[in-house]
């Protein structure tokens, strides 16, 4: 699993939720470009995908963000919350650029 230090590796820019969401997606996404996961039977996908997109029906730009974590099968009887039963995509250290503001 990629190792965060709460402390120093989230940008202190990062007040937000959805900050933090498009942060680590795009973290994720760079860090996992070719790893595929497979989601059903002859369908494989990026695990992460992320990209800001210009959606012209509302003249914005948007950060669309997809995922495809592994989940243990224990979150089925575990009495944890549900996020504290992903598992690792990789080790890779997240690269400093997404360490600085």
């Amino acid at each position: 699993m990629t190792a965060i230090n709460i402390a120093t590796d989230i940008p202190s820019a990062i007040n937000t939720l959805e900050k933090l969401a498009v942060w680590s997606g795009l973290a994720l996404a760079n860090i996992n470009p070719s790893l595929t996961a497979i989601e059903g039977v002859g369908y494989t996908e990026r695990v992460s995908q992320a990209g800001i997109f210009y959606i012209q029906a509302d003249n914005k730009y948007r950060c669309l963000i997809r995922h495809s974590i592994p989940m243990s099968a224990d979150y089925l009887a575990g009495g944890a919350k549900q996020w504290t039963f992903a598992q690792e995509l990789s080790n890779t250290a997240i690269p400093a650029i997404f360490k600085s503001n």
